[in-house]
């Protein structure tokens, strides 16, 4: 409890127990006040445990029963739907072959390639269809369609499911299913975009499963089909495994939940017992949290949460209209802050409670000191530190990192016949064109020399590819001068690759973060060289062999040859990209 302590020289004086007049020779007490944090959180704290901590386990505990059994119930009808797809495509190549038996004339007649092509259309795309003679010629009725399990088939250069009917006139028909068919099929069984339709060939072996790519599954003559286990790219591979936190459903719908990729999924699957694809596995992968999203949508759990934040509502609404909206606005504002977003940030109005006052002023005053401040910190650079957690004023260390110099080609003859004011703007463009093609790749820009600007990647956050993002920035840069309506512009860049030390560097009134180097220097001295080769090109950009190699071959990058530049004993490689 704060007390006030009267100065020497006045009365100390507080209330006698039995008057009303307080006794002398005592500091005068001052009555409770509760400070607004305080008065907050007790409100909404009370209220929300009392009220909607209730409802809400009485809902956890009822929801579970309802939605867990509606959703079980849907996920059967799904799987249900699906088999139906299945049962139809067998059902309609059963009858495909029927048609070309009664083709036959019922095995009088015999059948050719040409008179077979009629009957193509009634295959799914990709099939191929061959003839061949019975090994027991019988001439009436077609024999029972016999299918004959999955191959590889080199012509195809995909596994294939095969199917052979006695056409009853001495010929066999016989029909390869490319594994491209099924995967049309599983694709009709998405309904929803949260939906990944799956079909195995038996629990080990990986038919078709929905937005993993065929490449995935290419087989051999010995296994036409990938094992499930080993398809990276699909959460699929832990389906059976048995991890920790996996766990069979229960109720109408058989499934798992099982871990994969850093997270949880669900897969709702059936086992095919009879018929053509007997064996199969037919099932549905979801995201955990999407396939649970149902619970949410339960109208128990709606009309109870409703009740619960209309009561909350109503109990804290006159204390929350008092407290809460300068605090929130606070709160957001400090948020910004937080992020230097410094533009989006609006003055704090004044308010009746003293201490919410007092903060509002203060934080005004800051807000305009910072917002001049940052006019001259690079806000990209000092919220990537706070990221990295680089904030030791001594803090630095040896980086693998690419450097990028520019510099306007005769900006000085040019400046000498512009006005000040004109000279600023053109530069300020200039800034403004380097500036937006630097941070579009995630660089950051150390510092502007004169009409240059040097710039880098791989620090503070790590950037394995940053010698990429790099040559993506200048050629963006150019590619902007280029088409730049500003006169006489002409863009010299040098970009180079290479250990520096990068870190905090300065005195303790001020620091800079920066790199420090060998690199540097050469990619100051390869946007020199540019005047060397090309005098008179409007954009010239110069890697060196090291930042090329970093390339894979990405980016036209033509030979100068290895040049000894200013300043260098040893030769570098130089490229010019283009």
């Amino acid at each position: 409890m704060d007390q006030e302590i009267i100065p020497p020289g006045k009365e100390l004086v507080q209330p006698d127990p039995n008057g009303d007049e307080p006794a002398a020779g005592r500091p005068r007490v001052r009555r409770f006040r509760l400070p607004v944090g305080v008065a907050l959180g007790l409100v909404f704290a009370v209220t929300l445990v009392l009220i909607c901590g209730l409802i809400i386990a009485y809902m956890s505990i009822s929801s579970q029963h309802i939605a867990g059994g509606l959703l079980s119930e849907r996920a059967a009808a799904t799987l249900s739907g699906n088999r139906e797809i299945l049962d139809s495509f067998f059902k309609e190549q059963n009858l495909a072959f029927q048609a070309v038996a009664i083709g036959t004339e019922q095995g009088r007649v015999q059948l050719d390639d040409a008179g077979l092509s009629r009957y193509r259309a009634l295959f799914p795309d990709g099939t191929e269809l061959s003839l061949g003679p019975s090994p027991v010629p019988q001439v009436g009725p077609a024999k029972p369609l016999v299918w004959t399990g999955f191959d590889y088939a080199p012509q195809l250069k995909t596994a294939v499911l095969r199917a052979e009917e006695d056409l009853g006139n001495g010929q066999i028909l016989v029909a390869h299913y490319p594994r491209s068919v099924f995967e049309t099929l599983a694709a009709k069984m998405r309904r929803r975009a949260n939906q990944k339709p799956f079909l195995l060939s038996d629990r080990t072996t990986a038919l078709a499963i929905t937005d993993v790519d065929a490449a995935a599954f290419s087989g051999t003559p010995e296994a036409p089909l990938p094992q499930l286990r080993r398809l990276a790219s699909t959460p699929l591979r832990n389906l059976w495994a048995d991890e920790p936190g996996s766990h069979v459903m229960t109720g109408s719908a058989r499934g798992r939940v099982f871990p994969a990729d850093r997270g949880m999924y669900t897969a709702v699957y059936d086992e095919i017992s009879a018929g053509p694809a007997k064996g199969w596995v037919i099932g549905i992968l979801y995201r955990a949290e999407d396939f649970g999203a149902a619970f949410d949508k339960s109208r128990v759990i709606l009309v109870a949460a409703g009740f619960a934040l209309l009561i909350g509502a109503a109990i804290s609404f006159a204390v929350g209209r008092l407290l809460g909206r300068p605090l929130t606005r606070l709160s957001q504002a400090a948020g910004h802050i937080h992020d230097l977003d410094f533009d989006a940030v609006a003055p704090l109005p004044a308010s009746r409670l003293a201490e919410l006052d007092d903060v509002n002023s203060a934080f005004n005053g800051t807000l305009g000191a910072l917002s001049a401040f940052a006019r001259y910190v690079p806000r990209e650079l000092v919220r990537r530190l706070i990221a990295e957690g680089m904030t030791d004023p001594h803090q630095s260390e040896i980086r693998d990192m690419t450097i990028v110099f520019t510099d306007l080609a005769g900006f000085t003859s040019l400046a000498s016949h512009l006005s000040a004011e004109e000279t600023a703007t053109y530069l300020n463009r200039y800034f403004e064109t380097v500036s937006d093609a630097i941070t579009k790749e995630k660089g950051t820009i150390d510092k502007y020399i004169g009409d240059g600007v040097m710039a880098f990647w791989g620090a503070p956050s790590d950037q394995p590819d940053h010698a990429e993002h790099a040559i993506a920035s200048v050629k963006a840069l150019a590619e902007k001068v280029a088409a730049s309506d500003t006169p006489g512009m002409r863009l010299r860049i040098g970009v180079h690759s290479g250990k520096v030390v990068v870190g905090n560097f300065g005195s303790s009134s001020r620091m800079n973060y920066t790199v420090i180097g060998d690199a540097v220097n050469v990619a100051a001295r390869l946007q020199e060289y540019g005047k060397t080769v090309d005098p008179d090109a409007q954009v010239i950009i110069l890697a060196s062999g090291e930042t090329v190699s970093r390339l894979q071959g990405k980016y036209r990058a033509d030979s100068i040859g290895n040049i000894s530049l200013r300043g260098r004993e040893q030769a570098t490689a130089v490229f010019r990209i283009s």
